[in-house]
């Protein structure tokens, strides 16, 4: 911080006698000049940091959250979440959580950000660096084949196993403009079909090549006026992402062009907790030799794919449209609800989008707002039925 120095003030004594002579008027103006000079100043106020910059002072906060859950393909689920802000005084975060199942289903993440998402967020700063360690073992991930139209009678159902290590580096060019770039170690294992399906045969044959090794370079410009990470309750966000798999960056055979819009409006209504959010994304992954996941998806409950009446990657083509709504409002203290919609459609080429196809969902759900994030549960209905999904943050 560049701090500005005041001049004091200095006292000014004219002497003025009509009758005196010239060399009394000089000696007296001699006088008041070294006088002045010999004064002590008096110090300005100390200048407030820009408002563009991450002030300075303490963030010091702890948001710990127990997690007790029940699924019928998981079995009782127990863990925890907990983070720590600005313990170490550098305005970084530490957020750890750790969930297991009854029946073996895990969940392991550790999350380093300097400084901290949401204590950067609408400030200009010269580096950050945020790292992230995730194990996500599934039990029965489903696989239905590509395409709008894949009918839900050729699922196949098998463990998924997946290790990533991103680490990114950003820039806050300005109060609202942030570059940034990642590189993402991943390793993922597909093991043999539990039930029977249409492709039975192709999981069982990746599944036979045991954990590989899939990393990618991702590159993201962001324009964002909200007023949060955690609950934005205006402004919006653009955001354009390229994800790249090459043996240029250390992919070997896989190769995928990744292109990613996505565009996101929160808007308070009836009062200053009460927000209606929309976010419109298109993508569309061009490539010789894209990992099955890798394709653009939508189903389930995460950010990149939230169709939340629909099974975890229901539908996987080379381009996706999506779009959700949700009206967010408060209940009684840290407690919220939510009503949403969501609605898209895959597509093999640019030529061939048909929006006649869309998938259209709509459910309720909480929202229990801590000091450092939000805890989300959401159901949804569908024409296949019904969607249940626990997880952290908003969906956008």
């Amino acid at each position: 911080m560049i701090k500005r120095r005041g001049m004091g003030r200095a006292a000014r004594v004219l002497i003025v006698c009509g009758v005196a002579a010239a060399n009394v008027v000089l000696a007296a103006s001699l006088a008041v000049r070294l006088a002045a000079q010999d004064a002590p100043q008096a110090p300005s106020p100390p200048s407030s940091p820009p408002s563009d910059v991450i002030a300075p002072g303490s963030y010091k906060s702890f948001s710990p959250f127990p997690i007790l859950m029940y699924d019928t393909d998981i079995g009782f689920g127990y863990g925890a979440k907990v983070k720590f802000v600005d313990y170490f005084g550098k305005k970084e975060s530490l957020d750890l959580t750790l969930f297991n199942s009854t029946k073996g289903e895990r969940w392991y993440v550790l999350a380093f950000s300097i400084p901290d998402l949401e204590i950067r967020q609408g400030k200009r700063y010269g580096l950050s660096f945020d790292f992230k360690a995730e194990y996500d073992k599934f039990l029965n991930y489903s696989f239905y084949g590509f395409g709008a139209a894949s009918p839900e009678d050729d699922r196949t159902v098998f463990p998924y196993e997946t290790i990533g290590v991103p680490l990114t580096f950003g820039r806050g060019i300005s109060p609202h403009l942030v570059f940034e770039v990642s590189y993402a170690f991943r390793w993922l294992r597909y093991e043999a079909p539990l039930e029977g399906g249409a492709y039975v045969d192709e999981i069982a044959a990746l599944a036979a090549r045991g954990r590989e090794f899939f990393p990618f370079l991702s590159l993201s410009l962001r324009y964002d006026t909200s007023d949060s990470q955690i609950h934005p309750t205006r402004g919006f966000r653009v955001i354009l992402q390229n994800d790249l798999a090459a043996g240029l960056v250390g992919s070997g055979d896989t190769s995928f062009d990744r292109v990613t819009v996505d565009l996101r409006k929160y808007q308070r209504i009836f009062g200053p907790k009460d927000v209606l959010a929309v976010r419109a994304l298109a993508q569309y992954v061009g490539g010789s030799n894209i990992p099955m996941f890798d394709h653009s998806s939508l189903g389930g409950g995460g950010v990149m794919t939230a169709l939340r009446g629909y099974g975890l990657h229901r539908f996987l083509d080379r381009g996706k449209f999506l779009v959700n709504a949700e009206y967010r409002f408060p209940i009684v203290w840290r407690l919220g609800g939510n009503v949403f919609c969501d609605t898209g459609t895959v597509w093999p080429s640019l030529g061939a989008v048909d929006f006649g196809a869309l998938a259209f969902d709509a459910g309720v759900g909480l929202r229990f707002y801590m000091s450092d994030f939000v805890v989300r549960v959401d159901v949804a209905w569908s024409k296949e039925g019904m969607g249940l999904y626990f997880n952290f943050g908003h969906i956008f």
